[in-house]
This record gives C-alpha cells, structure tokens and sequence, in this order.
C-alpha cells in the first residue's frame, strides 16, 4: 500500500525542460532484487569455478609448491606468471578470464598449436577481442566433420596410437637402452627390445579397432622407423651434424660431439625430444578423439636388469605432476594452462581406468601397489587412483588430446620374458602375450567409446 503511494521522480539530464518520469517504488525493488539475484549467481558461479580449478590443479598438476609461483586462480579468472615477481605485481603473462572459457577451449579444439601459441604470446590478460573471437568461430566452423558411412560399433571415433620407442635390431636398441638380456633362465640368455613389442601391439590394436570402424592412426609404422619418417642411424647421418649446428655449436664443435660421443647419450641428448615431438605434431594434426601411448615396463628394483625378477605390476600414466623447474618456458606454461582448462585429464583418467582395469583383469597383472612403488612415482609423479598415476612426461604434456600412457607389464619378469621372447615382428610372428596385451588395451578402449556415445 505505502508502495503504491508513493512515488519516485527522475530528472533526465538535459538543458531542456523534459517530462518527468515516474517510476514506481515497487519496479524499482523488483529491478533491484532481480540484478541482485544475478549478482549473487554470477559470484556463486565463481566461486564454483575457482574452487572446481583449484582442486583439479591439486590433485593432477602441483607436484611441487613453487609451481604455484606461476599460476592463479581468482574472481576474475585463470593467471599465468612468468615467474613469482611478476605474480607478486600482478602482472601475468597471459589470463583466461571466466566468460572466456568457452572461447579458450574451442581454442584449443580447432586452432593448430602454432596459432595457439601465438595466441599465448600476444593476447596477454585482455579478455577476447571481436577479432580473435571471429577467427575461432570461423576455425570452427570449417572443422571436418568425420562421416559416419558404416554401421559399426566405433565409427566416427578417431584413435591415435603411438608405440613407444623405434628398435627394430638390436644394435639401435642398445642406443635407446631399451631391451631386455636375462641370464640363467634355464640356461640359456632372453633376449628382445621392447621397440618390436610395442609396434606389434599397436599392430593387432589397430587392425582389431579397425574391424569396428574406428579410423586408426600410427605414429609409426615400421621397425627401426622413428615418427620422422627415418632410422635413428639415417637421421645421424643427414639430420645431427644440422641439429648440433642449430643449437648453438660451432662446426669443429658439432663435428667431435659427433664423432665422440656415445650411441646412448647421443639418442638421448639429440634426438628423443625431436622424435617425440613429431609423435605429437602427427597425433595433434590427424586430431583423434583420444590418444593410446603403448609401453611395457621393466622392474626398476631389479639390480642390472641382468636376472629375471618374481615382481609384476602394470600402471598407467596422464598428463600432470609439474615440478618447479618445468615451468621455466612460455610454452611450457601455455601446455599446463591448456592442461588445467580443458576436460582431457578428466577424460584421460577415465580411459586409464578403464585400461587399468583390463591389464588387471586380462592380463592378470596387478596395479603397482605402494611398496612396489619404484623412485620415479614417488619423486615425480602424483597418484590419482589404483594404478593411474598423472606425471608430466614430453609427450603427454605435448598431446592436445585425452591420453593413456599405458604400463601393461613388467619384460623382465620371469614369466613375462619367456612370453615374450618368441615375439619376432620381422617374420611375422606375433607372440600369444602381445595379443593378450592389446586384447585388454582394446577391452579397455570399447568401453570408453560406449561412455563417449552415451554422453
């Protein structure tokens, strides 16, 4: 009643005499009650979202405290720093702000890496101009969309499958340290390198995710092939005088590293990070729905590698679990926002988990339990659940899609490595075990595509 009686008088500003407007009290109250109860969403919303970031940063990305001298989460949204003073100025280097997360994210799924990280180094903490924002919309726009042309069980599922390491002989097994030679296994030597049981795991993968209709993509393809398209010895001859040369080296200097330096240290040195990097330049161009990074483990307690071990366990990696010392470049910076923002860690566990629970119950082979646990899970990684560990290796952090990093078993096991050994790639003998191992990464995937389709 006293509402209706009472009235409130606005002048409009203007030299000219204008009609009064009247609004009433009761209007007035409602506008008011209505932009409060905006307010009050948008902050609840908020505070959802820092709290909802926060806690993922927690639990997959800060292994160490000064990680955090690099990033914020606040009101306003997600900050990266390039080192503590400037966040202790506030001055970030790049910001997502809340309403451009949608924006940022279609980013991601669109745009090509190098136009992201020009985005990174240019945009800084403005918020999306029209500019930007029409490029990501055109980029979206002109997306290939995948035709569904056959009644199967995966098709329109795009999977990438990356066998770990390249050693197809033994000579350039020895140079990536990665094989397997066991003494006094009934007198006689075990010997294989795990480059030939990855690519022939990921051989009967894709033939067996092929018969369901999902389009398949190898990162390699052949033995003794790196994803550069060439051995480890035609990229020494024609690519490492050329590599030591861009990296700062004089010519007399580049030629004695070449000429002196051990096989090993070599590939390590110069040409792991060129061959993983162009593993994840082929996975983010053909842009899968998920990515599957095969591996087989060896037992880090067994002393020289040189006896069979009783031990087994398998594990799974995703991306994550950043120390202080990686988050030094820009783009590394950029690989761990991206990793916070998108839903690929949670999408990542999810098929992890379900791949874990294939090698365990497929394979038989136990979740590395906690006093199994070797050095590396406790120094650099962060366990997630039963055997799915976040750890932030090269080529999970350089992936732009979901991963598992898979662990299936352990090759110098004694049981394993008489498995094992029978597996000879070059005449076209699969080894029973390998089928078995993709038979559980294939199991494991079949049931993460029914839960993407059900989504």
């Amino acid at each position: 009643m006293y509402a209706e009686l009472t009235i409130l008088k606005i002048q409009p500003y203007s030299l000219k005499k204008a009609p009064t407007l009247m609004i009433p009290i009761r209007t007035i109250i409602c506008l008011m009650i209505g932009v409060l109860a905006c307010l009050t969403a948008h902050a609840q919303n908020v505070d959802s979202l820092s709290a909802y970031y926060q806690q993922k940063a927690n639990r997959y990305l800060v292994k160490q405290t000064k990680v955090r001298n690099y990033f914020e989460i606040d009101w306003v949204g997600v900050h990266i720093y390039p080192n503590w003073k400037a966040k202790s100025l506030k001055k970030p280097e790049f910001s997502v702000h809340w309403n451009d997360l949608k924006n940022f994210n279609d980013l991601i799924k669109y745009a090509d890496r190098n136009f992201q990280l020009e985005v990174y180094g240019n945009k800084g903490e403005k918020r999306f101009g029209p500019q930007l924002l029409q490029v990501v919309q055109i980029l979206k726009q002109n997306h290939p969309q995948i035709p569904i042309v056959e009644n199967k069980p995966m098709a329109g599922i795009k999977i990438a499958i990356d066998p770990g390491h390249i050693a197809g002989d033994w000579e350039t097994a020895v140079a990536e340290s990665r094989f397997v030679e066991l003494y006094g296994v009934e007198k006689e030597v075990i010997r294989f390198f795990e480059g030939e049981l990855t690519l022939s795991t990921s051989l009967v993968l894709r033939d067996s995710l092929e018969r369901l209709g999902a389009e398949v993509m190898l990162t390699r393809e052949k033995p003794n092939f790196s994803a550069l398209d060439m051995s480890y010895e035609e990229w020494k001859q024609t690519e490492l005088l050329d590599t030591l040369i861009r990296k700062g080296y004089g010519l007399e200097r580049a030629e004695s590293i070449v000429k002196y330096t051990s096989p090993a240290y070599m590939y390590r040195k110069y040409f792991l990070d060129s061959d993983l990097d162009a593993r994840a330049d082929k996975i983010n161009y053909f842009k899968p729905n998920f990515t599957i990074v095969i591996h087989f483990n060896a037992d880090a307690n067994n002393e020289n590698f040189l006896k069979p071990t009783k031990r087994n366990y398998s594990m799974v990696f995703v991306p994550g679990s950043y120390l202080a010392g990686e988050m030094s470049t820009k783009i590394e910076r950029f690989d761990f926002l991206r990793t916070l923002l998108t839903d690929h860690l949670q999408e990542s566990t999810k098929l992890s988990e379900y791949v874990m629970e294939a090698f365990v119950n497929e394979l038989k082979v136990p979740a590395v339990r906690n006093y199994q646990a070797p050095a590396y899970l406790t120094r650099l990684s962060m366990k997630v659940q039963s055997g799915v560990y976040a750890r932030n290796l090269r080529l999970n952090r350089l992936i732009n899609t979901p991963v598992c990093y898979g662990e299936s078993l352990l090759q110098d096991n004694l049981w394993e490595a008489k498995a094992l050994k029978v597996n000879d790639l070059k005449n076209g003998k699969i080894a029973p075990r390998i089928i078995e191992v993709a038979n559980a990464y294939l199991i494991g995937i079949k049931k993460y595509v029914e839960r993407l389709k059900n989504k």
